[in-house]
């Protein structure tokens, strides 16, 4: 029983907004459920972590967990039903969102920016490649190279900027090329697609590489299919998220001598999913650290730290690859980091307060968020414009609000999203509306 409390309230952080908005057009919790399957309720399901992990950090991972979740609940709710929140309606402009519905031309335009902002990023990208020396898939160390470790590191840190920069752009506006592939048919923007999925793809992001062709099929699902296609595109979605998580196995398998890591023998389909999405496991190896080793609390440096660049010692990745491990230089280490829930995240900072808080403070943001979109998604047409402006929405909400809602991962890499939003809305070749 407590596993499963322990299962659901993880989930609960991920796809919460549910309890505001039970519809089609909530695209931004669908493809979280293909990752609650793979990354919870599949792990929780075969794996038995009471034989790798101490009973009691097991127990407290649970109550920190089931306690943060429940304050979570709250203050999505608190969140959703509250009128105005300034600082929110500062940054993010729904009312000029909104406007851009009766904006005929807005698709149009935005397309136009987005593809020759997308078209630059490709070309910087495979420039990158060339003056690194090497394309991450390719590199004899795929895992060292994707994160830009060890030997890696010196080639990439000439261009990361420019790298950096043009792959968030293409990640970030591939959604409007599958739209606009979808609504006109063209052979510019099939191919506009396909090169951006193979470049993306190459640098080892599994995730993001099928992130961008789900989010637009999820728009087109919700505006213009029957509950019948909807659920068979939810199938499809956990059938992509599972592949997805098992790829690295099976591409161990197919090809042993192709660099990717071991260790994958004997393992059957369930355990291999699992295998890609170790988010629990490590979750508990690093409460384990924290715990073991006397960590002192963050009181909330890391909630910034992602500003600062490379190795910051309070980047959150950097920071939770440091807790695992103390002795170990992360320069070396094949990882990004770990995803870490709310509730932990308010416990390393600030105790059991911040179990309580974090979560809470997240929510709300995140209540009052949805709770404008969900107007305007309301009023959007089955259209190319009304398509567009549905991206855009799960654009500002991935990547604005997030200073909001997961202000507890703020990033250096958001910046391009927010280039690119101050354009779309604040300029008069695009839009129609005084300043």
């Amino acid at each position: 029983m407590p596993i499963i409390l322990n299962c659901i309230a993880l989930c609960i952080f991920s796809i919460g907004t549910y309890f505001v908005w039970w519809d089609r057009r909530n695209v931004m919790n669908h493809l979280l459920i293909g990752f609650c399957i793979i990354g919870y309720i599949i792990p929780s399901a075969i794996l038995s972590y009471d034989l790798l992990y101490d009973k009691d950090i097991i127990d407290l991972f649970i109550k920190l967990n089931v306690i943060g979740v429940c304050f979570f609940i709250i203050g999505i709710f608190l969140g959703y039903k509250w009128k105005t929140v300034p600082i929110v309606d500062s940054v993010i402009r729904f009312s000029r969102i909104e406007d851009a519905l009766y904006q005929e031309d807005f698709g149009e335009k935005v397309l136009a920016f987005a593809s020759r902002v997308y078209v630059i990023s490709l070309i910087t990208m495979l420039i990158c490649f060339i003056f690194m020396g090497y394309i991450p898939m390719f590199a004899s160390d795929p895992y060292m190279a994707k994160q830009f470790k060890g030997v890696y590191q010196p080639s990439y840190v000439r261009v990361a900027l420019f790298y950096r920069t043009a792959k968030e752009f293409v990640g970030l506006l591939l959604p409007f090329l599958v739209i606009d592939l979808y609504t006109n048919r063209t052979v510019k923007s099939a191919i506009l697609t396909a090169s951006g999925i193979i470049i993306i793809f190459v640098t080892m992001s599994r995730g993001e590489a099928i992130t961008g062709l789900l989010l637009a099929l999820s728009i087109i699902v919700s505006l213009k299919r029957g509950k019948l296609f909807f659920l068979c595109y939810i199938i499809f979605v956990v059938v992509v998220f599972s592949l997805g998580s098992g790829l690295w196995a099976l591409l161990s398998f197919l090809f042993p001598n192709s660099g990717f890591v071991t260790g994958f023998e004997g393992l059957n389909g369930l355990e291999a999913i699992a295998s890609g999405a170790p988010d629990i496991s490590d979750q508990l190896t690093l409460l384990t650290s924290f715990v073991n080793n006397h960590v002192d609390y963050t009181y909330g440096m890391t909630f910034l730290g992602g500003l600062i660049p490379f190795n910051f010692k309070w980047n959150p990745s950097v920071w939770t690859l440091s807790i695992i491990n103390q002795k170990d230089d992360i320069s070396e280490i094949a990882s990004g980091g770990l995803r870490v829930p709310l509730s932990l995240w308010g416990y390393f900072s600030y105790g059991w307060v911040g179990v309580a808080v974090i979560p809470f403070i997240s929510a709300f943001f995140t209540g009052y968020v949805i709770k404008n979109i969900k107007i305007i998604a309301g009023k959007i047409k089955a259209n190319f414009n009304g398509m567009i402006i549905f991206y855009i929405l799960i654009f500002v909400y991935n990547n604005i609000a997030l200073v909001f809602v997961n202000f507890v991962n703020i990033s250096i890499y958001s910046l391009p999203a927010f280039l690119f939003y101050g354009y779309i809305f604040y300029s008069k070749r695009i839009t129609t509306w005084e300043s």
